[in-house]
């Protein structure tokens, strides 16, 4: 783990600073079934600051509530593989928001890796 300016680093994997597209929303009820109408108003678009297995940083419009879980769909750029993880709002300060991953499937997860590691190269 690397050193920051203020402390040891917890992240478990490294991020790879990276500029991709994604689609989020924030609902009320996450259970409540939402018409492509509905998602379509509900849905707002960002783009990644940074990005690791674990969680991103986005640049974003809206303000987000710390502690929020939004569904989201990832824009992987490599071959046009879209992830859909559930993540919790970690931190928002200046139009940037911390999250942390929560849900995804092992397939996603794997292209998110893959992704990752090959954008790590560059």
């Amino acid at each position: 783990m690397t050193q920051t300016k203020m402390g040891k680093e917890k992240r478990k994997n490294p991020r790879v600073s990276i500029k991709i597209p994604v689609v989020y929303r924030v609902e009320g009820n996450m259970l409540a079934p939402l018409s492509a109408e509905q998602w379509r108003q509900a849905q707002q678009n960002a783009y990644t600051l940074d990005m690791s297995l674990e969680g991103m940083s986005l640049a974003v419009d809206q303000p987000l509530s710390v502690g929020s879980i939004i569904p989201m769909n990832v824009f992987l750029l490599d071959k046009l593989r879209l992830v859909r993880p559930y993540a919790e709002v970690k931190w928002f300060k200046n139009r940037r928001a911390g999250l942390h991953f929560l849900l995804m499937s092992a397939e996603e997860r794997e292209a998110l890796g893959s992704f990752l590691g090959d954008a790590g190269k560059s």
